[in-house]
């Protein structure tokens, strides 16, 4: 009888702990099946909130444009993260910011030549014939290297950085946009380069993590005021096309990296 009790209870107390394991596992089961759901709502309920915030800076930069502000068009559309413009949701939103970035640029353009031609003229002797603004000189580099036309952003941008956007055009041309409105013009011209050791980030990290690539292509840009500048080209770890000018900037940072997309 000892022995039947002691088997008795045993049996009991399996039993009772089999049901609070199963009862714990089906706990944790459901609990990690509902965190998903989760979390995917809070993100999609996130999305409706940005495209609104986003469509109303489109509207009030595109109000701007249209009363002749171009720099402040321009400086409200840097408070869209050009980041999410890369996602199908803000496919519009993109459509829309580039559109407009280019007529703020193309008038802003359009001014400051015009304010070069005056300049000439006052300061020849005061004669009525104006000099004429120089044009930028233009060239066919880069039709065979498409991949490193179109738009960029400035990698890892801080408070202290203005730069913000970046546009290559086919025919050589480019526009460097800045946080504070202001942009700056000049020509590219594009050539095959190995180069190596060159120093920038490692943009599929997400940090300020550095390495040095091998140069695929190197890109000269003349500036409007003269200045020249050189961008080495490469494919990142995750595909996707990025510029450095391989100079160090505050200690261990990278001066200028630009990444397609």
């Amino acid at each position: 009888m000892k022995i039947t009790t002691h088997v008795l209870l045993t049996a009991g107390i399996l039993l009772t702990s089999i049901g609070l394991a199963g009862c714990q596992m089906g706990n944790s089961s459901q609990s990690s099946q509902s965190s998903a759901p989760a979390a995917a709502s809070a993100k999609s309920s996130s999305e409706p909130a940005k495209l609104a915030e986003y469509n109303g800076i489109i509207k009030t930069a595109r109000s701007l444009n249209q009363d002749g502000q171009y720099k402040a068009s321009n400086k409200a559309l840097n408070q869209i993260d050009i980041t999410d413009l890369s996602e199908k949701a803000y496919a519009t939103i993109k459509t829309e910011y580039f559109d407009l970035q280019k007529s703020n640029d193309q008038f802003l353009l359009k001014k400051n030549a015009a304010s070069s031609s005056s300049a000439a003229a006052k300061s020849n002797n005061g004669s009525s014939k104006q000099a004429a603004a120089p044009a930028p000189t233009t060239n066919n580099s880069f039709s065979g290297y498409g991949k490193y036309t179109g738009h960029y952003f400035f990698y890892n941008t801080n408070d202290d950085r203005i730069q913000s956007g970046l546009n290559i055009s086919s025919d050589g041309s480019v526009i460097q946009n800045n946080s504070d409105g202001t942009t700056f013009s000049g020509t590219a011209y594009i050539q095959p380069s190995s180069q190596g050791g060159i120093l920038s980030y490692d943009v599929s990290s997400d940090s300020n993590d550095t390495k040095t690539i091998t140069a695929n292509v190197a890109i000269v840009v003349t500036w409007s005021n003269g200045e020249k500048e050189t961008y080495y080209g490469y494919t990142g770890y995750d595909g996707s096309t990025v510029l450095t000018d391989g100079q160090p900037y505050d200690g261990d940072l990278v001066n200028e990296v630009w990444q397609k997309f």
